[in-house]
């Protein structure tokens, strides 16, 4: 991991003289700086889909804190200011909550979260609810591990979900056709820890040559939840950027890995109930079949070279992370639709990915996905691997006049 001190951003908050006269303006101290979590962008967006808060919005510039909006003042054009003030890159700038308030977030973001798969589910009945319900309680314990500040109360609500999706999508056939669709239709609704989470114990129990048991597919779910848990030490300029990011910037991004083992290694030693193979994980998740991944260049089964080989559990979360992401617009990639998405991992799987695991995913990916087009009135693309091996789209018959 890269010592240097992260590169500024440059971009200097100035309080304005309104915003002076309107808000709670005051320093935190050693003291009281515990008392705040910051909000990322992708968890602020819920706040903007709110009818209205129960909770107050901060901006916090270095120690300075300022109150700027309190329940009574909730207006979209302040939510409109806050949303416009994460994407100008401040330097130093993170919006905040009170830690006493999460429980509050929390139920904002399930009330929102419920509304939103009626909504999917009245537009495209063709998706599975039950599928979506499990997603959602997933992606409450998601949160708690994005927010930063992992210990023993959000390790028992991460175990917890993790059971929960096991359980109760163990047999499931639509669970990845649905999920893939689900953020097509409605990416506000997507939550990539919780995807992965979902997508690799789906693989853990339906794709490896010799399924993993319920428990042992509980725990590759966790390792979902937690392998992103070093973005949470990662400066916020560069998490919100709305740009690309500049190669040192890149490097800094990249130290997340080693930042979330060292993380979780810290919670853990400290008691909290998290198997340190999730810390390996979180480590491991970026490295790459062939030795050309990072931050070690480890190449790979384990059980063939204990010393440079790559954990089960994170060839299984390798892919589902790779897949989701795709899925997911980024600052420097469109949103792709499922199908592209399965088609783009097709080209370099060979040397990406495990080979024993990623074909029956791949196949497992192309049958859910066809047999949910297959049942909607009108048909999308359908995929099909031919004789050599490759992946390839059906192509449409032509319409005759």
């Amino acid at each position: 991991m890269s010592e240097q001190a992260p590169k500024k951003s440059g971009r200097k908050f100035v309080i304005k003289e309104e915003t002076r006269q309107r808000c709670q303006i005051f320093e935190l101290d050693q003291n009281t700086k515990h008392r705040y979590v910051q909000l990322s962008a992708e968890l602020f967006s819920y706040v903007a889909l709110a009818d209205k808060i129960d909770f107050s919005v901060y901006f916090r510039i270095g120690s300075t804190m300022i109150e700027y909006m309190r329940p009574e003042e909730f207006s979209q054009e302040l939510v409109e200011r806050i949303g416009a003030a994460i994407l100008k890159d401040y330097e130093g700038l993170e919006i905040s909550i009170k830690k006493a308030d999460r429980p509050k977030f929390g139920l904002l973001i399930e009330e929102i979260r419920k509304r939103k798969v009626d909504r999917l589910v009245e537009e495209e009945p063709h998706l599975d609810r039950k599928v979506l319900e499990v997603f959602g309680n997933l992606s409450n314990a998601s949160q708690l591990v994005v927010k930063g500040g992992v210990n023993s109360e959000v390790a028992n609500q991460v175990e917890r979900a993790a059971a929960y999706m096991v359980d109760n999508l163990f047999d499931s056939n639509s669970a990845i056709a649905t999920l893939s669709k689900m953020v097509t239709h409605d990416p506000t609704l997507y939550d990539h820890s919780a995807s992965v989470a979902m997508l690799a114990a789906m693989i853990a129990t339906q794709h490896l040559k010799k399924p993993l048991s319920k428990r042992e597919a509980q725990k590759v779910a966790q390792c979902g939840l937690y392998h992103d848990v070093g973005k949470t030490c990662v400066p916020s300029y560069i998490l919100n950027k709305p740009g690309k990011f500049t190669p040192e910037e890149f490097d800094i991004m990249k130290t997340h890995a080693d930042l979330g083992e060292k993380e979780l290694m810290k919670v853990i030693e400290s008691g909290a109930p998290i198997d340190p193979i999730a810390a390996r994980v979180a480590g491991e998740h970026h490295e790459r079949w062939c030795g050309k991944g990072y931050p070690r260049g480890r190449k790979g089964a384990l059980e063939a070279d204990p010393e440079n080989g790559i954990h089960l559990y994170t060839r299984i979360v390798s892919i589902a992370d790779v897949y989701s992401a795709l899925l997911m617009k980024r600052v420097y990639k469109p949103a792709y639709e499922p199908q592209d998405a399965i088609l783009i991992m097709n080209k370099n799987a060979k040397e990406e990915y495990d080979p024993d695991i990623y074909p029956s995913f791949r196949d497992g990916v192309v049958k859910s996905l066809n047999k949910l087009e297959e049942t909607r009135t009108s048909k999308g693309r359908l995929l099909f691997l031919d004789d050599d091996g490759e992946l390839k789209e059906i192509p449409k018959p032509n319409k005759t006049a």
